[in-house]
């Protein structure tokens, strides 16, 4: 009686069952998915940051002289050349300047944020969108914050120069959310707090650090994701 017996050896470049698994989901773009938990906490953090530095800053500006006054014999800001943007920063005061970091910081978090988040969506196409939409918002937001930090834009900006650059930021990241909400990637309720903390952000009351901490509560489940 023989036994045949059955090589265990595969053909050479035949893929085994843990490469087929591994190549099944290729996940693109994961090196950038993996900082979305980083980016969840990182960003409202910042914003958080940035509205206590601002509320002190408006207590401390009630006693501080218009800062234009002490160059008036100088031919104003412009009139010192490239010294001008150095001597105006100081004049605008540190909690003025690194409030407008900070702003400048967490427009940028929460755009980068969006374009994390865009990647992960399956079956609805706004990441391209939104991305732009996130980009040009950090932007804009950078270019009036330091502008006005910095002493290169005047002292009375119109709102739409103001709040249009974290408008945008907040519209880009409020589409990417209900694109995942959609695609039971993210907790309704998750997207009903942010919602929330967008309302409480507009108001005219210097609420940005409670929204700020709605938002960080809303993003948590994000934090908590591997991918």
């Amino acid at each position: 009686m023989t036994t045949s017996t059955v090589s265990s050896t595969r053909p050479a470049g035949t893929p085994s069952a843990a490469d087929a698994r591994a190549s099944a989901d290729p996940r693109p773009g994961s090196e950038v998915l993996d900082r979305v938990p980083l980016l969840a906490l990182l960003a409202p953090l910042l914003l958080f940051a940035h509205g206590i530095v601002a509320w002190v800053d408006g207590l401390t500006g009630l006693d501080r002289p218009d800062a234009l006054q002490g160059l008036q014999g100088l031919g104003g800001v412009g009139g010192l050349g490239g010294l001008g943007v150095v001597v105006s920063a100081r004049q605008q005061g540190a909690l003025t300047v690194t409030a407008g970091i900070l702003l400048v910081g967490a427009a940028g978090g929460f755009a980068w944020l969006t374009m994390a988040l865009g990647r992960k969506l399956r079956h609805l196409p706004v990441a391209a969108p939104a991305a732009l939409l996130a980009a040009f918002g950090a932007g804009a937001t950078a270019a009036a914050s330091l502008g006005h930090a910095f002493g290169l834009l005047g002292p009375n900006l119109p709102a739409a120069l103001t709040w249009g650059g974290p408008v945008l930021t907040a519209v880009a990241l409020g589409l990417v959310l209900v694109a995942l909400t959609l695609e039971a990637r993210l907790p309704v309720g998750s997207l009903a707090l942010a919602a929330l903390a967008a309302g409480v952000l507009l108001l005219p009351w210097g609420l940005v650090p409670l929204g700020a901490l709605l938002l960080l509560i809303a993003l948590a489940p994000l934090t908590r994701a591997s991918a």
